[in-house]
């Protein structure tokens, strides 16, 4: 009983500590055709406002603010994934540093030159 009384203490700290306008929401209903989504992150504002620009048909600004943003969006339009990085060996890492270096080299010459 001990561990859920904690755990219900550190829950009740963060919901205090919570700030609704450093949240982030998709939602969308099972079989619906069009998804609301709440951005507070920079990046996601700056991506639905071009998605609206580019197609205006579907993509939907809702509310805007200085800190957020609401729009209506096509569930087609959600992607969920995990990145991995690659596995790489110290032979890849060291052809990437040299390649790396002489592109820079290159370009170092070409902007002397000009």
């Amino acid at each position: 009983m001990k561990e859920f009384e904690k755990a219900s203490e550190e829950l009740e700290k963060d919901i205090r500590n919570y700030d609704v306008e450093e949240e982030n929401v998709i939602e969308f209903l099972r079989g619906s055709e069009t998804a609301t989504v709440t951005f507070s992150q920079g990046r996601y504002i700056t991506r639905i406002e071009k998605l609206a620009k580019k197609h205006p048909d579907k993509v939907q600004i809702v509310a805007r603010n200085k800190n957020s943003i609401v729009a209506h969006i096509p569930v087609k339009a959600i992607k969920i994934n995990i990145i991995e990085g690659r596995e790489r060996t110290e032979e890849e890492i060291e052809r990437s540093r040299k390649a790396l270096a002489e592109y820079r080299e290159s370009k170092q010459q070409s902007f002397v030159t000009e």
